[in-house]
């Protein structure tokens, strides 16, 4: 094998030469991107990535606030069936530490429904703000795809 040729290592020192004078500097530069890649299918392919990479953290904070609400609600339940637990008893039976526990219970299950509105408010923030994205992207898709044309059809 160490007859054959070896493939140009980029940016390494040995396979630097220096142009011979007079010589076009651009015919020694060799290109990590084959010969038939231009730079609008680059352009494209990071521009798909992007978009793959904006849907995944799109997907990743609804599954987050996914995990937050289920918390939420059984921590709720659970406290609401401790509550129901501690109502059924007959007031005058009531120790005063069931009275106060009821009265706890009632305060962490009305603290726990406002996290709960605040994080339903948020995803619906997010989704209105996502869909914002998504029409401003059409509008730029659509401008670009719409001079991309006309340079083509000019071209022709």
């Amino acid at each position: 094998m160490e007859g054959s040729r070896a493939s140009p290592r980029y940016g390494s020192m040995e396979s630097t030469r220096w142009p011979p004078a007079g010589a076009e500097p651009e015919a020694e530069i060799v290109s990590m991107a084959d010969s038939t890649t231009t730079i609008d299918d680059i352009e494209g392919e990071l521009f798909r990535i992007e978009r793959i990479r904006e849907i995944l953290v799109r997907r990743e904070s609804e599954l987050r606030y996914m995990m937050d609400d289920i918390q939420l609600c059984k921590e709720i339940s659970r406290l609401k069936t401790e509550l129901q637990k501690l109502l059924v008893l007959p007031e005058n039976q009531k120790s005063n530490e069931e009275k106060q526990r009821e009265e706890e219970l009632v305060q962490q299950i009305h603290k726990l429904v406002e996290t709960r509105d605040f994080l339903v408010d948020d995803v619906e923030f997010e989704r209105l703000r996502e869909r914002e994205e998504d029409k401003e992207m059409a509008e730029f898709l659509q401008s670009k795809l719409s001079k991309s044309y006309l340079q083509r059809a000019s071209a022709s």
